[in-house]
């Protein structure tokens, strides 16, 4: 079963690699054939196997020999191992599952925010229907109803985070995409937990803004992959900052 999910998320993450780079640019990704963006050759159908092809190839197009972009190979690895480690580590049934979408979306949010500082709306719609789907089928429309208000709630913290970083600051602290994002942590981890996400996510940051502040004198950097990555990290460990909660908060 790892060895199947490796390669199901394998090829996945070639898909999600391809939505991260394309729709940025407008471009299709469901009908437009892949094409190497040296030479324009259409490729095969053995060009695009997900790891395999691109060690056969040696990195390099079989057409035209220019080196291919390593992010095919990494990716697609990526979401493999990602797949894996959900499989491994959380529950069959509804955190595994959850697990599944939230993977998929970390690695999306990655790539098109890395590579254009931006957090496409499809996948977030997309994350959003599939969780409150498999909210209402294993917990119930209250229990779904309540995890819709919360991510409406954090959304709204978001929201007041980006009004006040304007004010202060003059310019957008945050991107529209971030605030979205905020209401797909609320759904998941609900209001409590998703609030320890946020609060996680500007720790999580903090080294690469300053890392890109002195190296690239640019104080503008991609948030959302650190909101991603701490949606993940608390999900994959949710009783461990359950428990911190009570700690801190016993009232």
């Amino acid at each position: 079963m790892a060895v199947l999910l490796f390669f199901i998320g394998a090829i996945l993450g070639s898909f999600y690699l391809v939505i991260g780079t394309r729709l940025p640019k407008g471009e299709d990704v469901l009908f437009s054939r892949s094409k190497c963006n040296s030479c324009n050759h259409i490729l095969k159908w053995y060009n695009l196997i997900p790891i395999f092809s691109y060690v056969f190839q040696r990195g390099k197009c079989s057409y035209c020999h220019k080196k291919i972009a390593s992010e095919h190979l990494w990716v697609e690895i990526a979401t493999g191992l990602l797949f894996v480690f959900t499989y491994y580590y959380l529950p069959a049934g509804y955190d595994f599952y959850i697990g599944l979408i939230i993977s998929s979306l970390l690695i999306i949010i990655f790539v098109s925010d890395f590579k254009y500082m931006i957090i496409l709306d499809s996948p977030l719609i997309i994350t959003g229907i599939l969780v409150s789907i498999l909210k209402l089928i294993f917990f119930g429309i209250k229990a779904t109803l309540i995890s819709l208000c919360s991510g409406v709630s954090l959304f709204c913290v978001m929201l007041l985070l980006f009004q006040l970083g304007k004010l202060l600051f003059k310019k957008e602290a945050l991107g529209g995409g971030d605030i979205k994002l905020a209401f797909i942590m609320g759904l998941i981890l609900d209001f409590k937990l998703g609030l320890v996400a946020l609060v996680l996510s500007t720790f999580v940051a903090l080294p690469y803004a300053l890392a890109s502040l002195e190296i690239k004198k640019n104080n503008e950097f991609p948030y959302g992959p650190f909101l991603a990555g701490s949606l993940f990290i608390v999900f994959y460990h949710y009783d461990k900052f359950l428990l911190l909660i009570d700690f801190l908060f016993p009232f």
